[in-house]
């Protein structure tokens, strides 16, 4: 993972340049504290490692500044043992863990990510509007495939199910490119996850009243 911004707590942001979770590290580390608009302290490190026994974390080459109404503490050194109100778990949460919540959690969970400002916001709420868009598609597609079935068309049996099949493909492949623009651009969630399903339900009622002619 690469740029990671996060809110710990109210005032409180972490950056990690980027962060390895088979290694359990993080290069070019700071915190930040800020309180009206104005930094009252930072922690920097060159790696910030997670101790899986001591449940802590170990930052090296690290520097430490205080700010304070009339003076400023300065502390810099190889190696500082520090707990934080973060783990090494934040960052190893999978993905798959999101299938398996309920409505619910998965209301909390984005909301805590966008507390902490994750990347993961988006795909938790893709998650979250397909397990309704997914229901509705197969019911779409149940149309569009009985329709095509009731249509006589030039080529018989062959023909339909080539057509069916395109059609079914041309939906996933629309499901895909959308998704891949809600995570790497602006599109909400909402839109990128609804708009295959409006287009193929125009579509359905289409070949639905082509065949009844």
């Amino acid at each position: 993972m690469r740029n990671i911004h996060r809110q710990i707590g109210p005032g409180e942001f972490i950056y990690f340049e980027s962060y390895s979770n088979r290694e359990k590290m993080g290069y070019l580390f700071s915190l930040e504290k800020i309180k009206d608009k104005n930094v009252t302290y930072k922690l920097s490190a060159d790696r910030a490692v997670w101790d899986s026994v001591g449940n802590k974390w170990l930052l090296e080459n690290y520097f430490e500044r205080q700010i304070g109404a009339n003076k400023e503490i300065f502390r810099q050194g190889m190696r500082l043992d520090t707990v934080f109100s973060f783990t090494h778990a934040e960052f190893a949460t999978r993905d798959n863990v999101i299938e398996t919540m309920s409505p619910t959690e998965l209301d909390k969970y984005i909301e805590e990510q966008k507390l902490k400002g994750t990347g993961k916001i988006v795909w938790a709420e893709l998650k979250k509007h397909q397990r309704i868009s997914y229901p509705f598609s197969a019911f779409i597609l149940t149309i569009i495939g009985v329709a095509i079935a009731n249509r006589k068309i030039r080529g018989g049996i062959g023909l339909q199910l080539v057509a069916g099949i395109l059609l079914s493909f041309s939906y996933i492949m629309f499901m895909q490119i959308s998704t891949t623009f809600a995570t790497n651009s602006d599109l909400p969630a909402f839109i990128a996850v609804w708009i295959p399903n409006i287009i193929f339900m125009i579509i359905a009622v289409w070949i639905l009243r082509f065949a009844q002619k």
